[in-house]
C-alpha cells in the first residue's frame, strides 16, 4: 500500500499492530467496522494504459479509491510536455453526480495556493463525458510509512507533523475543511517534503449545514478510522472534524498503531456507538517492539517520550465532543511548539 498512495486505507492489517508479547503491549479497543467495501473492478472495464483523455495519454495507473482512480498521464495534444497525476471517476461505478463533485473539488483546489497542496493543472470532460482533474504529480511516500522507513525518532516526526498542521491551517482559513486527513492522503518527498492530496470530499465552510450520509459514502469518499464521531454520524462537521483526523494520525506516528482497531462486519450505527463508549488509550500505553524500533529507540524510552504533554496534546484531538478539541489546526501546532521547546503544553 506504501507504493499505491492514492488508493483508500480501510482496515489495519494485522502486520501494522504490536503484537502480545511485544514490550509495553497493551490490548488496542476493538470497535466494529463497516463491511461496505467497494467490489472489485472488473479487469478491463475502465481506462487501459494509453487511452486518451482529453489532451491526456494514460500511462500508468497511480491508484484507485471506491469513487475515483488516478493515473499518471502526459500532455498527448503537443500544447507542452507535462506529467500529471490524472483523476478520474471510477467507470465500473459511475454515478451521475460525479461530473458535480468533481467540478466542486476542481473549484477549492482553484483556490488553493501552498506549497504543501498538490496543484491544479487543467480539468474538463472527456469525449466520453468523463470528468477529469489533472494534477500535480507528487512522487512520495505516506507519510506514516516515510517516517518509519527513514527510522526517525519523535521529535523528528513531530517537526514533519508540523508541516502538516501549517498546510490544514491554510486551508481552514480558506474555508475548506478536507474531511479525509489519513496517511495515503498526505505524501512526503525524498527532501521532507509533506504535500496534502484529494480534496474529493472537502466541504467549503459557507455551505453551512452540508450533510455527509456514511452508508452512502463509505468505502467510496470517507475512511472511518480516521473519521470523527460527528461524521460517522453524518453531522454537520467543521474544523474539528479535521482536528480528529489529525489526532488519529499524530498518534498512529507517534505509537505506531492508531486508537482503535476496526471489526469488519459491523453497521455503520454499532461503529457510531462503540467509538462513543470507548475511551481511547493513552498513546504512551501503546509502543510495542516493532514501533520503538521504528523510531529508533525501545518500547520503555518510546513511552517515556509520549507520556504527559504528548499524550494529552493526542487525547485532546480526538476527544469525543467537538467542542472539547483543539479549536483549530493551529492551536493543536502552538501546544507541539511548546512542547518542543520544553514548555508546558
Amino acid at each position: 500500500m506504501a507504493d499505491r498512495p492514492w488508493e483508500a486505507e480501510v482496515v489495519l492489517s494485522k502486520s501494522e499492530m504490536p503484537q502480545e508479547g511485544d514490550p509495553g503491549f497493551a490490548e488496542l479497543p476493538t470497535v466494529p467496522g463497516v463491511g461496505a467495501v467497494a467490489p472489485p473492478r472488473v479487469p478491463g472495464s475502465g481506462p487501459q494504459p494509453g487511452t486518451r483523455v482529453g489532451p491526456y495519454l494514460l500511462t500508468r495507473p497511480l491508484g484507485e479509491g471506491g469513487m475515483a482512480e488516478v493515473w499518471l498521464a502526459q500532455r498527448a495534444d503537443g500544447a507542452f510536455k507535462r506529467e500529471v497525476a490524472l483523476k478520474l471517476p471510477t467507470v465500473s461505478r459511475l454515478r451521475l453526480d460525479l461530473q458535480d463533485r468533481f467540478a466542486r473539488e476542481r473549484d477549492i483546489l482553484a483556490s488553493l495556493e501552498h506549497p504543501g497542496i498538490a496543484r491544479l493543472y487543467d480539468a474538463g470532460v472527456s469525449a466520453e463525458g468523463l470528468p477529469y482533474l489533472a494534477m500535480e504529480f507528487v512522487p512520495g511516500k505516506p507519510v506514516t510509512a516515510w517516517c518509519d522507513g527513514r527510522r526517525l525518532g519523535v521529535r523528528e516526526r513531530l517537526v514533519l507533523f508540523l508541516q502538516i498542521l501549517e498546510v490544514v491551517q491554510y486551508a481552514h482559513e480558506r474555508q475548506v475543511i478536507h474531511r479525509d486527513i489519513k496517511p495515503s492522503n498526505i505524501l512526503v518527498s525524498d527532501a521532507g517534503q509533506a504535500r496534502l492530496l484529494d480534496f474529493g470530499v472537502a466541504k467549503l465552510l459557507s455551505d453551512g449545514d452540508e450533510r455527509t450520509d456514511l452508508a452512502q459514502v463509505y468505502g467510496r469518499a470517507l475512511t472511518p478510522d480516521y473519521a470523527s464521531l460527528e461524521l460517522l454520524r453524518g453531522e454537520e462537521v467543521g474544523v474539528a472534524a479535521d482536528v480528529y483526523a489529525l489526532g488519529v494520525l499524530l498518534y498512529e506516528l507517534l505509537a505506531g498503531v492508531r486508537p482503535y482497531r476496526l471489526e469488519p462486519g459491523s453497521s455503520v450505527l454499532k461503529l457510531q456507538q462503540t467509538i462513543a463508549a470507548i475511551d481511547v488509550p493513552a498513546p504512551s500505553t501503546r509502543p510495542g517492539a516493532e514501533a520503538a524500533t521504528a523510531r529508533g529507540t525501545t518500547s520503555a524510552r518510546l513511552a517515556r517520550q509520549l507520556k504527559g504533554d504528548l499524550d494529552a496534546i493526542v487525547l485532546k484531538a480526538l476527544a469525543k465532543q467537538a467542542g472539547d478539541r483543539h479549536a483549530s489546526a493551529q492551536a493543536m501546532a502552538d501546544d507541539l511548539r511548546r512542547h518542543l521547546k520544553g514548555e508546558p503544553a
